[in-house]
């Protein structure tokens, strides 16, 4: 089984480089992928299994995927893992994560948080199940989670890759469309979490309407 993960990367906080060094340790993970998407201070990294990707500016999450995406068009392996940069997790838990490489060869898997206190509405979760439904009659509990493994040949497959927070939602819908199974396993991970101070319903409107905009898009192209 050969593994690549990829990791868009913005201004990551100190346990990013904890995470990368956890990774190189898998030997079925073979290269990592990391786009550094304009960070303030340039990511340096010396390890041999990565390849950093750079941003001269900040772009945005689907931007540093397809960057990714594009560099991988040449390489060819059985699965990627996409994982945020933030991620704080114990190399146990990851390894858990990563065992559902063998899951299954036609299922998208999405790792979702556990034992996460629950800070905000759940208003744009809820929204973001709505649309993938709506477009494809599919009940996906956990449509925001950037935890993903997919078959290496299902980046083909994705249609578009919105630049903002609408990422994951508009290629859940294109993995759906081409019949993957989806596949939500538990993962015990923590990141920064959202609450309900006014900068963080600020982040949740933004990420509400870069949503709208996938669901609009993706009626006037489906």
């Amino acid at each position: 089984m050969k593994v690549v993960v990829v990791i868009p990367a913005y201004n990551p906080p100190e346990s990013f480089y904890k995470l990368i060094e956890v990774l190189s340790g898998f030997s079925f993970v073979e290269e990592i992928v990391i786009v550094d998407d304009g960070s303030d201070s340039k990511i340096k990294l010396s390890n041999n299994k990565c390849i950093l990707l750079r941003h001269s500016e900040n772009k945005g999450k689907g931007a540093a995927l397809e960057t990714a995406f594009e560099y991988l068009k040449s390489k060819r392996y059985d699965r990627v893992v996409l994982l945020d940069s933030d991620l704080k997790v114990e190399k146990r838990n990851i390894e858990k994560f990563l065992d559902n490489i063998f899951l299954s060869y036609n299922a998208v898997i999405i790792g979702y948080p556990v034992n996460v206190r629950k800070r905000g509405f759940g208003i744009v979760k809820a929204f973001a199940r709505h649309v993938v439904k709506s477009y494809t009659g599919k009940t996906v509990e956990h449509p925001l989670s950037g935890q993903r493994i997919i078959p290496f040949f299902a980046i083909e497959k994705i249609k578009t890759i919105p630049k903002g927070y609408g990422v994951e939602v508009s290629t859940l819908i294109d993995f759906l469309k081409e019949g993957y199974e989806i596949i939500e396993v538990p993962f015990d991970f923590t990141h920064d979490e959202k609450g309900k101070s006014a900068k963080d319903l600020l982040h949740k409107l933004r990420q509400l309407k870069d949503i709208f905009e996938v669901y609009i898009y993706k009626r006037w192209r489906l």
